[in-house]
């Protein structure tokens, strides 16, 4: 009896358990911690926002940079549905810490296990040895996914001279020295400071940064290789559904508003959806023709990770990063293209506009009239056939997750009815504000649909015009729409000049992709070329004056040839064999730089190599190589040559000299050695030859 009234007791409080519609997380707070198996795990973002919830709401605890360790104690999902890790780590003074983080930017180790089939197709496509190892880890996680090797063909140290012409590729003002370039005509020497290439607040990219962001062995990895994603529309794998995921959290989850009249503000080359003569557009699409050219920089949307100013859209410290809008020309010179106000952007490309965007070109679109984003969005990926999660990801960087720009509330004054929902054309200019210049450019009578007074219109011809001036022209993935390595119009007509646009995009896109559309057969091109360093070119983390030359350079008692210049790294020397060393003579520039190399050299007979090194207070160093030759009949001390040191400045200065000069008797006392005064690389020779 006692032990059917125990069954009866549980059954009377399972059925109250399931009677209950709140998770059972909530009854028993602490059931999923003790249920789940802790991880361990490191950071996979440059800089990773840790929150004190699951969600972009909550607070900021800290952040982490890329490689830091962590371990994994739970997990949660956002109100957007995003999956957020519970983190813990060891935070400063070594105290233990918790915190939230993005799922998307923390990775798990993963082993990879031979598999002849992907070595063999590693193989065939060409990829370098040195690729390998990021590939083989990708394909253990995601064995789906196919790599394909973009052969360029292109001499690496060629490209790089290439894309680093100033107003190329372009990095914050506020970024470290050694990420800003210090070729002539972006730094100045006299005054220490940075030529500004769009406005003020964008310089030019280092070379070593450069190199760092076009390496695409730096991005090998499960965030930041989707710069490598095609773009092309895939019906198998982008669906309705997956865009409906995407969307969710964002104002696009619900329907878009009703918009104007289709046939008010002026005549369109627009297909109603009753018009049964024409079909919707598919494959690919002729891409505008017209000169392309360097032109003027535009002020873009990426701001670049080192400015320190977190997006806050993105969790990530890539700084204010936005992709980028379609561009068009609205202007009959070479204007400046902005999509937002951040950044540098287009490089406008010729009278024709970036893109080379012929006035005179036509490029219909099909409205179907529906009212949800999701159909308006595929509806524009087929007929651009750019795939639809790219589309949805540039339309949520320009507007925000809200919504609540000017440029698509269809209310802006003096420009109701019209929406510009990829900011195309929208810049300041003449007096008008970017979201009053993208309108007007939205109202006219032209290419791509416009006017575009409904949003479907907007946002199908805006994606028409983005497919047809670079996915399907070839730069079809987010590292090509930065550096253009491909077609006929090589380094140009790239779509925006931040140096490291590319990776910031990759880094956000990455966000998009949970692990239902990571399952599918992602195809990924990634660029190789020749002559690459045999391992990954790394980023400059130096930081402080970037000036490392020599405000002086001599040798006591001789001249050099030619005068000595601060631009000029080579001089030539002649001695007389009876000269047994040298006294060089050098200073710095800068107060904070460190030279290597002056004092007193000893000689060989014949050839002789004196090398000065300026180490910049950034860690950047130049050298400064004087070539001496010890011969009969040469040249011998002159004491009236003095210190012998040139100065570019017109000052002279002679920090010490070996007392008699070198090859004299030596000095008064008959001492058989010569110490060079000033502690600066003491050289003990001796002066009897």
């Amino acid at each position: 009896m006692k032990k059917r009234s125990w069954k009866k007791g549980l059954a009377a409080v399972l059925g109250l358990v399931l009677t209950i519609h709140a998770p059972v997380s909530t009854l028993f707070p602490t059931f999923e911690t003790y249920a789940y198996t802790e991880r361990v795990a490191t950071v996979n973002a440059s800089s990773l926002n840790v929150r004190s919830g699951p969600g972009t709401s909550y607070s900021q605890v800290t952040r982490l940079d890329k490689g830091a360790s962590v371990t994994v104690i739970g997990e949660s999902n956002a109100s957007d549905g995003k999956l957020w890790y519970q983190i813990r780590f060891t935070g400063s003074g070594g105290v233990q810490t918790t915190g939230y983080a993005l799922s998307t930017y923390v990775r798990f180790p993963v082993t990879y296990t031979h598999d002849a089939n992907f070595e063999s197709h590693m193989n065939a496509q060409g990829f370098p040895d040195s690729y390998k190892d990021g590939l083989r880890q990708l394909h253990a996680q995601y064995p789906n996914w196919v790599f394909v090797a973009q052969q360029t063909g292109l001499d690496w140290n060629t490209v790089i001279e290439n894309e680093t012409i100033l107003g190329r590729s372009l990095i914050h003002k506020n970024s470290i020295s050694s990420h800003k370039s210090i070729q002539d005509g972006a730094y100045d020497w006299d005054n220490g400071t940075w030529t500004g290439f769009d406005g003020s607040t964008w310089v030019a990219a280092s070379d070593d940064l450069v190199r760092y962001f076009m390496d695409p062995r730096n991005f090998l990895d499960d965030v930041y290789i989707f710069q490598f994603l095609a773009q092309q529309y895939d019906a198998s794998i982008h669906t309705s559904d997956g865009l409906e995921g995407m969307l969710r959290g964002t104002f696009m989850q619900y329907n878009a508003p009703a918009g104007g009249d289709s046939g008010s503000g002026g005549s369109s080359n627009v297909v109603e959806p009753d018009d049964s003569a024409v079909q919707p557009t598919s494959g690919v699409i002729v891409a505008p023709s017209g000169n392309t050219g360097p032109g003027n920089t535009g002020s873009g949307s990426n701001s670049g990770e080192d400015t320190g100013n977190s997006d806050p859209g993105s969790e990530t410290g890539q700084g204010n990063v936005s992709l980028e809008a379609p561009q068009a020309s609205i202007s009959k010179h070479n204007a400046a293209i902005v999509a937002t106000s951040y950044g540098p952007g287009v490089v406008s490309d010729g009278p024709g506009g970036p893109s080379g965007a012929s006035g005179g070109q036509t490029a219909d679109i099909t409205v179907t009239g529906s009212g949800s984003y999701v159909d308006i969005i595929m509806n524009a990926a087929s007929q651009s056939g750019v795939n639809p999660y790219v589309l949805a990801a540039m339309i949520i960087q320009e507007q925000g997750t809200q919504g609540a720009s000017g440029s698509i509330s269809g209310t802006y004054s003096g420009y109701e009815g019209y929406y510009n929902y990829f900011n195309v054309g929208a810049y300041q200019d003449g007096g008008m504000s970017a979201v009053e210049r993208g309108l007007w450019y939205a109202s006219q009578s032209d290419i791509y649909g416009r006017p575009w007074n409904t949003p479907e219109k907007a946002i199908v011809g805006g994606a028409q015009f983005y497919g047809s001036t670079y996915v399907n022209t070839g730069q079809d993935t987010f590292y090509l729409k930065k550096y253009n390595v491909q077609g006929s119009n090589m380094y140009k007509h790239q779509y925006m000049t931040n140096v490291d646009a590319a990776a910031a995009e990759a880094c956000l896109f990455a966000e998009a992709y949970n692990d239902g559309l990571r399952s599918k057969p992602l195809q990924f091109k990634i660029p190789v070329y020749t002559n690459m360093p045999a391992s990954a070119c790394t980023k400059p983390t130096g930081d402080g004056s970037p000036n490392n030359k020599l405000r002086e350079l001599g040798v006591e008692g001789f001249t050099l040839t030619p005068t000595y210049h601060r631009d000029v790294l080579s001089y030539d020397l002649i001695v007389d064999h009876s000269v047994p060393g040298v006294n060089v003579t050098a200073n710095a520039a800068d107060s904070a730089a460190v030279v290597n190399g002056k004092g007193t050299i000893l000689l060989e007979s014949g050839n002789n190599d004196i090398t000065v090194s300026v180490t910049a207070q950034n860690g950047c160093v130049r050298d400064y190589i004087i070539h001496v030759v010890r011969q009969n009949g040469g040249p011998t001390y002159n004491s009236g040559l003095g210190g012998g040191t040139g100065s570019d400045t017109g000052g002279s200065t002679n920090p010490g000299s070996i007392s008699g000069g070198p090859g004299a008797a030596g000095p008064a006392g008959g001492s058989d050695q010569v110490v060079t005064p000033g502690g600066d690389n003491i050289v003990i020779i001796d002066p009897g030859g």
